[in-house]
């Protein structure tokens, strides 16, 4: 059987339309990276860390003062998560307190580095969603008894 050139060529044609989809398709897969095809990327923009930066401990306090009971004590160099500020005696001239949610207790901003991030003003402490008392690094989501 004689066969004509188009259909000699078919096959061939098949085969480069072929590769060339799958190119295509590779070149669209390529530019998309591994989170925009399987979804936003899970971060955690609300946690910020912030890094002792005191010449010797840190001091943790229970209230926004100097003078206030001392709950914990942190080394420099540490980390820890910085809930919310507000504002206490001042620290070499910074009035700032930092809530640290790991230490559970007040630090001066002077002595804590937040790597130039905004930290969200406290509310009055907000009516405890788990009320009984827990240990710290309880794993209650909202962050049970933070001010206590």
């Amino acid at each position: 059987m004689r066969t004509t050139p188009a259909l000699r060529t078919t096959p061939a044609a098949l085969g480069t339309l072929a590769a060339a989809l799958l190119t295509a398709g590779a070149l669209s897969l390529a530019g998309a990276s591994p989170a925009s095809a399987a979804g936003p990327p899970a971060h955690n923009h609300d946690v910020i860390w912030g890094t002792i930066v005191s010449p010797g401990d840190l001091k943790v306090r229970d209230a926004p003062s100097t003078g206030a009971r001392i709950v914990d004590r942190l080394s420099s160099g540490s980390q820890d998560r910085v809930e919310c500020q507000t504002r206490g005696t001042s620290v070499f001239g910074n009035p700032h307190w930092y809530w640290l949610g790991g230490a559970q207790g007040w630090a001066s901003a002077a002595y804590i580095d937040v790597g130039g991030r905004h930290v969200p003003s406290c509310a009055v402490p907000p009516q405890d969603p788990c009320p009984q008392a827990k240990p710290c690094c309880d794993p209650c989501p909202a962050g049970c008894n933070r001010y206590h």
